[in-house]
């Protein structure tokens, strides 16, 4: 339509006069051509622009939208936070305590190492009675009496040397710690193998002791004695003060406030078949006679302290 006008316009002044066009008829189509385009670009302009605040309402309304629920989102998450961290707690707290009553309902349990896998089942509360006979003579068939005895639920070990531990409860808590000070004191033999007794301990307990084990053998390096404690925590009496560690991630600076600085960890020997390594009843540095080389643990000889 628009093209239309112009043809017209032009055909105008190019018909209604004889002579040709003037400079006067040419400023006058570029001023109506100008006009035109004006008009045209303002008309334009201004539906692109409502166009452009349409979409900016429309952005607007959704930033507002999306900002309302990222506070509500973080918010949540801020409460969720909260609760995990008080959950994690609550969780360590128990596994501590399950931890704790999985060690006391060990108390008179005895891991024995060393003893030949030709001793039967059958045959272990007669072959145990008779070696804890050698460690406490007085002792009477009723003061020695064992609940269960039986071997570590694994299978047998590809080498004959490396026989599967006992482990057998006592009927009397007391008996079964004058074992094992006994033992401690006087390692018994059987069949000319030298048998150790341990405290039968939960496996993360014993995983937390080998995870002090640089800490222990510092300890013993400087003859400082320590203890464990239940729940577990390490207990080290110094200068008339009880320092107390229960977690590895400050045994740094648990140690430098002893004055120590660890010694580094010596390589371990290949691990057993379970790759668990059994930590000792002694709490104590201490020396005792070479009779014979002790059976190989598990995953590594066991520290005495």
């Amino acid at each position: 339509m628009e093209g239309s006008d112009k043809e017209t316009a032009h055909n105008r002044y190019l018909t209604t006069a004889d002579s040709p066009l003037t400079k006067r008829d040419l400023q006058n189509l570029l001023q109506e051509a100008t006009a035109e385009i004006k008009a045209h670009t303002k008309a334009e302009l201004n539906r692109q622009i409502q166009s452009l605040k349409a979409d900016l309402e429309a952005l607007s309304h959704h930033t507002d939208h999306a900002e309302a629920k990222l506070t509500k989102l973080a918010d949540t998450t801020s409460s969720h936070s909260q609760d995990i961290t008080y959950l994690h707690g609550k969780l360590a707290a128990l596994e501590e305590e399950i931890e704790d009553l999985n060690n006391r309902s060990r108390r008179n349990n005895i891991r024995v190492r060393g003893l030949p896998e030709t001793v039967t089942n059958d045959q272990l509360q007669a072959s145990l009675t008779d070696l804890f006979n050698t460690l406490l003579p007085e002792a009477t068939q009723h003061d020695l009496a064992m609940d269960r005895a039986h071997r570590a639920l694994r299978p047998l070990a590809l080498n004959p040397d490396t026989p599967r531990d006992v482990i057998l409860r006592m009927h009397h808590f007391p008996i079964k710690e004058q074992l094992v000070r006994q033992a401690r004191q006087n390692p018994p033999t059987f069949q000319q193998q030298t048998i150790a007794l341990y405290q039968d301990l939960a496996p993360s307990t014993l995983k937390k002791r080998r995870d002090l084990r640089q800490l222990t053998n510092t300890l013993n390096h400087h003859g400082i004695r320590y203890m464990w404690g239940h729940p577990f925590k390490l207990l080290v009496r110094r200068e008339n003060q009880t320092h107390i560690l229960s977690n590895a991630a400050e045994m740094i600076p648990f140690a430098e406030s002893l004055g120590l600085t660890l010694l580094p960890l010596q390589p371990n020997r290949p691990p057993g078949p379970r790759g668990r390594r059994q930590e000792p009843i002694s709490h104590s540095p201490r020396r005792t006679p070479r009779k014979r080389a002790p059976p190989r643990p598990q995953d590594g000889s066991p520290q005495r302290h």
